[in-house]
Formats: C-alpha cells, structure tokens, sequence
C-alpha cells in the first residue's frame, strides 16, 4: 500500500503530467512583435526561403492557423507550402512594414492582439489571438475581413 502511494506521489509530480509554464506578460508581449517582426519580413520584397524558415521556427510543431472568413483553418505544413508558393510567385513584394502592433491583453499562454495593417491604402485594425505551448505559437486565429 505504501509503495503504491508513493508511486501515485511520484507520478503526480513527475513533469510529463504537469503543466507547462505560463509565459509572462512582457514574454508574451515578446513574442508577438517577434512574430510580427518576422511576417512582416516575409512579406516584403527581396525576402527569402530562410526568412519563411525564421517565421515558422516560432511556431509549435502542432500549429494551426485560423481565419474564417479567408479559408478556415490551416495546418502548420499546409501555411508553409502556401507562403513558399506565394512567395515563389513574386507576390510578397512590400516596400514597408504590413503590421504594427497596437495593442495587447495578455492571459494565460495567450494573448489578445491588436494590429494595423498599415500597407493598403488607409489603416485597417485587425484583432487576433495568439496561443502558445511552452514558448513556441501553438495556433493563430484572426478575427478580421
């Protein structure tokens, strides 16, 4: 009886059943102009395959993109194709900057996050949500059109 306590004691405790740490806010804060940072380099004239493999170093192996309005949800290999496509294509030409962000509420491994696009003509505010496993981005879900 004792030893099964014990081991009862032991598992509970061992690190494959706790949870991961929580990032902190500046972490999260972090992470987002990180992120941004490396989009926005992908997005721009002149950028490289290596650019896109910088963008998606961030990101967890299991992660997912959602947008609703443009394609639904996108699984970490598939956005990868896509962005080296596209970019093969000569079409993430930018001379400046896409986003900026403007503001943030950070929470548990996840934070709220509003940007503007600031590319297009007049301003556009897009709010998003990012979640993260350990320090890496887990999934991506915009809330814009």
């Amino acid at each position: 009886m004792k030893a099964l306590l014990l081991s009862l004691v032991v598992l509970a405790a061992s690190p494959a059943h706790a949870e991961s740490p929580s990032l902190t806010a500046e972490q999260l804060n972090a992470k987002v102009v990180e992120v941004t940072n490396a989009q926005n380099k992908v997005m721009m004239q002149g950028s490289t395959a290596a650019d896109v493999d910088a963008l998606f170093a961030l990101y967890a192996p299991d992660f997912v993109y959602v947008h609703e309005v443009y394609g639904g949800t996108y699984t970490r290999e598939q956005l990868y194709k896509n962005t080296l496509r596209i970019q093969g294509m000569g079409r993430y030409d930018l001379k400046a900057p896409r986003y900026r962000v403007v503001a943030t509420i950070p929470g548990h491994n996840g934070i709220a996050v509003e940007r503007e696009e600031i590319n297009k003509g007049l301003p556009k505010r897009h709010l998003a949500v990012f979640e993260f496993k350990q320090d890496k981005i887990s999934k991506i879900t915009e809330y814009w059109k």
